[in-house]
């Protein structure tokens, strides 16, 4: 016959305890989530700003910063190796406008 004792000895864990820790947690998280969602929100506001504020499409200002991009890459990469000659990159036509 197997004999349980029953132990009077308080638990080990603090209930009270663990449900403020994950109260802590939660709320932490919801205010993660909302500083991540005001923080998008800024962005994309001041992409919109600086698209609207530099009077070209938004594809053709793409392909400007690409381009711009590209020919920085090229120059550190030709530095890098050693003044190397550089390509004169290629020129894509901008596209037709629709008025």
């Amino acid at each position: 016959m197997a004999r349980y004792s029953t132990s009077q000895e308080p638990p080990v864990l603090n209930r009270s305890l663990l449900w403020a820790g994950a109260v802590l947690i939660g709320s932490g998280a919801v205010l993660g989530l909302a500083g991540s969602a005001v923080c998008g929100a800024a962005a994309a506001i001041g992409l919109q700003r600086h698209v609207r504020s530099s009077g070209m499409p938004p594809t053709e200002l793409a392909l400007h910063h690409w381009q711009s991009a590209k020919s920085a890459a090229l120059a550190g990469a030709s530095t890098w190796r050693g003044a190397e000659q550089l390509p004169v990159p290629r020129r894509i036509p901008a596209p037709a406008r629709v008025g």
